[in-house]
């Protein structure tokens, strides 16, 4: 009988002892200070253009020592209302962060610096996918020589003569023009997501325009020479090489 009682009397104890370790443990875990960051509750789907709203979010909370400097790059929970009513930049489904990078706004309008001027090349575009390219990316051109073509087309010369020219050039090989620094892309001065959100459609962006500054001498001879192509009707079929970002 005595062995009964102290065997229930040890798994009272044992018990006890893990009920006073769980207390212990939940009041650490509150004492950790945590930093609250802006997700996307789960089962929540948000497309692109459509507006935010408070059901969208939920507050993720991170130990303040793992969160390091997270918090230049995620939203603060307490962030949400900057963003409520404002259409979404991409597509978020449950479960992600907001990043402070999906929520730029398209640039107002075309600004130069003072020694930077601007010029647009007609690319071909089945040479490149336009989606893929950003005002702000480097980029060469892929530029074709042809053979039997005039060395520069009169600009008073009858638009008959240009496409008899034109006609009679064969191409022949290419060659590589750049970097330049892509200032455009038709109308669109900024990501194809953040131009999308803002309810609007790119135009002409096989038109690309480039920055030259012309405090660089090896710039402005890069462009002279892309310019003199141009003069010449090589717009014809041009490519272009997409740079890595440094």
């Amino acid at each position: 009988m005595k062995g009964a009682y102290g065997l229930i009397f040890a798994v009272f104890l044992g018990v006890l002892g893990g009920v006073l370790n769980w207390l212990y443990l939940e009041n650490k875990t509150r004492d950790v200070a945590g930093v609250s960051f802006l997700g996307i509750a789960e089962g929540v789907s948000v497309e692109p253009g459509q507006p935010l709203s408070g059901r969208h979010f939920v507050e993720v909370r991170i130990p303040e020592r793992h969160a390091k400097n997270l918090q230049d790059f995620v939203y603060l929970y307490e962030d949400r209302v900057t963003l409520e009513g404002s259409p979404a930049t991409r597509n978020y489904e449950g479960g992600e962060l907001v990043f402070r990078a999906d929520h730029h706004t398209p640039p107002a309008e075309l600004k130069l610096e003072g020694n930077e001027e601007m010029f647009w090349v007609p690319v071909d575009s089945r040479s490149f996918v336009p989606s893929l390219v950003n005002p702000g990316d480097s980029i060469t051109f892929i530029v074709p020589v042809y053979v039997n073509q005039p060395s520069r087309v009169s600009t008073g010369a009858p638009a008959a003569d240009v496409t008899e020219a034109a006609a009679d050039a064969v191409a022949g090989p290419t060659i590589e023009i750049g970097p330049f620094r892509v200032k455009s892309l038709g109308d669109r001065l900024g990501t194809l997501d953040v131009m999308k959100a803002s309810r609007r459609g790119p135009i002409q962006e096989r038109q690309i325009g480039i920055v030259v500054d012309n405090s660089k001498p090896d710039e402005v001879e890069r462009a002279k020479l892309l310019r003199d192509r141009l003069a010449t009707g090589d717009y014809r079929n041009i490519g272009i090489i997409l740079h890595a970002r440094k």
